[in-house]
């Protein structure tokens, strides 16, 4: 063994001197790249921007070159010696010095055992034999063990990767991801899936890898802006937006709901604070059922209904004259524009964009007819006329307009349409009546009242794009060709039917957790409802918490009647109860026994009891960094933050404050979903404080 250990460390010195090499290198190549496109500066900009970005990989990929290593044979080869990496880096000479772990062979390492096995490569499926798997602990260059393995999903292996403290445990996961997350990860790129996944269970790290995966393996067919993620909220994409980029991904496409929205309508506006209707569903036990219409296909179908009228109204009326000429008559246009079939020709734009391509073919098959009925007007106007001079040019100009089919005048005859997505929902708002049958008018009333106030709310915004859509139509984002959604749980089926509709070329993969779905008057009730053309899959481990810690939120899981997640073999502290009336001392004491962790949460139940605590915390002197659902930002520190804001967080110490009946009622489902997801945040430590009882589910 020992004698082993001096070969891998020997191995790794001069891995290491490999990879030196490659990067001095890689800073001849930028430094010589200004002769190279001296004439073409985009270029250059260009190939600067990708050598940098390689250049930092390797930078920091040398402090850890590989993780893990495969001897395979494939069937009629010698054995080959593969050291797996986060990327696959090759010397100035293109001898390869690790392999990518995204590359079909890496599989192995992640999936098979010891013996014979078998890849599926671009060229067919590879049958070999699985000599040696092997897992290397290395930080800073330095190999401080290895251990010879048959599988990854291991728990005793896991154990260390999973004790680490909640900043590193995203940057070691290539080296743990277990045989069902993989086939996940490795998922072909046209594929539809959607992944239920208990807390824990790394739904948003095997998100990232997948995006990673598949950025990787269909470089040469698509661009890294091709693909993109949709997020919960800022907070959660700044969150994740470190690790892509360590993962040798950049220039993937992140957004909230909300901003692709903004982005795809071009139109700004204001979104209204959900927590405000969410605090207000929870207190009240009020389902909000205007907001569940407003996420349902039933005001999609509504929408359908308006545009069909909408088509009608926007019939031309007027005849088409240029400079008191009359060209064509409102009559023959009419009929152009109700020759085009309303369902090819799906948004009013390229109906209006046919309809002005075909009348202008009409007049450039009728140019004649139609010049000479000009002609006719212009001398009998000259009769009569004293600036004869311009009579003349306008007459010379509409001719030239008419040999041009009157492309430039059609548009300005259409121009008055309006494609303002914003204006259009208003409109229809205002007359829903006429367009559907379920209860408007609280959906009406809240609605129009925001809309004054320029402030529209998350559920507005399936609407306002499918508006859009039904104005302009994809808008150019039928180029994107992969979407991964993750906190998936909190969209409507309308919210899923629209992105569909706008990515018309994109496969999805969707990422959630039913027993996490905390906005029940919006959200679906069952992947059943989007499942056409989708296979599920399900994660059931929790890697992120103690066996202690998801015991105790299997409880709620279990009285909900919801999948309970199976914890990993990691043993930790119990969970400490602690009743006192007070809370900011408990908050002292424990924050002086966790001192050592990097990521701590207070998490309350709305933003109000986060203001008042941050503030009497800076009173004490104590530190903390206030998270509501307009921060942006995320590091390591003390973090004060609502329970509906933590969702795909994790942090190594969890304290969670008021947590009594009344607070958190055991009638209320939605209590109860924002307790376990509170609950399953914690890494290491959870502290659960409480003035008078318990919730009656924790007891």
């Amino acid at each position: 063994m020992e004698k082993e250990f001096s070969e891998e460390k020997k191995y790794l010195e001069q891995v290491i001197k490999r990879f030196d090499e490659t990067i001095k290198e890689q800073h001849y190549r930028i430094n010589n790249l200004s002769n190279i496109y001296k004439d073409d500066l985009y270029l250059l900009a260009e190939y600067i921007d990708i050598n940098e970005k390689k250049l930092e990989v390797l930078n920091k990929t040398k402090e850890k070159p590989y993780f893990a290593r495969i001897d395979f044979k494939a069937n009629n080869e010698n054995i080959n010696k593969l050291y797996i990496g986060k990327v696959g880096v090759s010397d100035p000479d293109e001898k390869i010095i690790t392999i990518d772990w995204r590359t079909p062979v890496a599989t192995l390492y992640y999936d098979s055992n010891i013996g014979k096995c078998s890849y599926i490569a671009p060229e067919g499926e590879i049958y070999g034999e699985l000599f040696l798997k092997r897992q290397y602990d290395i930080e800073n260059k330095i190999l401080k063990g290895f251990q010879d393995i048959d599988t990854v999903s291991n728990d005793e292996i896991l154990k260390p990767y999973l004790g680490v403290s909640a900043d590193n445990r995203l940057k070691n996961i290539v080296a743990t991801i277990q045989t069902e997350q993989n086939e996940i990860i490795r998922e072909p790129i046209f594929k539809n899936i959607i992944v239920q996944g208990v807390a824990g269970s790394g739904k948003t790290t095997v998100a990232l890898h997948r995006i990673a995966y598949l950025v990787y393996n269909n470089i040469n067919s698509f661009k890294p802006s091709q693909y993109m993620i949709i997020g919960p909220n800022k907070f959660f994409l700044n969150y994740i937006s470190n690790v892509l980029p360590d993962l040798d991904v950049n220039n993937v496409c992140q957004n909230t709901y909300y901003e692709l929205t903004k982005v795809f309508s071009n139109e700004d506006f204001n979104l209204i604070n959900e927590e405000t209707n969410l605090l207000n569903s929870i207190k009240t036990g009020n389902t909000l059922d205007y907001l569940k219409i407003k996420t349902s296909l039933e005001m999609k179908d509504a929408i359908d209904l308006y545009f069909k009228e909408y088509i009608t109204k926007n019939e031309p009326s007027k005849d088409l004259i240029i400079k008191g000429y009359k060209i064509l008559s409102s009559d023959i246009i009419k009929d152009i524009y109700n020759s085009v079939d309303d369902d090819f020709y799906y948004n009013v734009k390229s109906k209006i964009d046919r309809v002005i391509l075909l009348i202008s073919k009409y007049i450039a098959d009728n140019v004649n007819f139609i010049i000479d009925k000009i002609t006719k007007q212009f001398y009998k106007n000259s009769e009569n006329s004293i600036n004869k001079t311009k009579l003349i040019k306008d007459y010379e100009n509409i001719k030239k307009e008419v040999n041009n089919g009157c492309k430039s005048e059609l548009k300005k005859y259409f121009s008055k349409i309006n494609y303002k997505a914003l204006n259009i929902y208003s409109d229809f708002i205002k007359n829903i009546d006429n367009y559907s049958k379920f209860d408007n008018d609280k959906l009406k009333a809240e609605t129009l009242k925001n809309i004054k106030k320029g402030m529209y709310e998350f559920e507005d915004l399936a609407s306002i794009l499918y508006i859009k859509y039904k104005l302009i139509g994809t808008n150019g984002y039928e180029k994107y060709i992969h979407i991964v959604i993750d906190e998936a749980q909190d969209f409507g089926e309308f919210n899923f039917f629209v992105l569909n509709k706008i990515m018309s070329k994109s496969t999805f993969s969707i990422f959630g957790d039913l027993a996490q779905s905390i906005y029940s008057y919006r959200s679906i009730s069952s992947w059943d409802n989007i499942l056409d053309k989708y296979s599920i899959k399900y994660l059931t481990k929790s890697y992120r918490t103690t066996i202690e810690i998801m015991n105790y939120a299997n409880k709620i899981t279990s009285y909900l009647n919801l999948n309970t997640a199976t914890p990993v073999i990691r043993h930790g502290n119990k969970v400490v109860e602690i009743k006192s009336n007070n809370t900011l001392q408990n908050i002292k004491d424990i924050l002086n026994k966790n001192s050592d962790y990097k990521s701590i949460a207070i998490i309350c139940k709305d933003e109000f009891q986060v203001l008042e605590l941050s503030k009497k915390l800076a009173n004490e002197g104590i530190l903390s960094k206030t998270i509501t659902s307009s921060h942006e930002n995320f590091d390591s520190g003390l973090f004060i933050i609502t329970s509906h804001l933590v969702k795909g967080l994790e942090f190594d110490v969890v304290i969670l404050i008021d947590v009594d009946e009344e607070n958190y009622r055991s009638s209320n489902i939605l209590d109860l979903k924002l307790l376990y997801v509170s609950i399953t945040r914690a890494l290491h430590n959870l502290y659960i404080l409480y003035k008078n009882d318990l919730p009656n589910v924790l007891k």
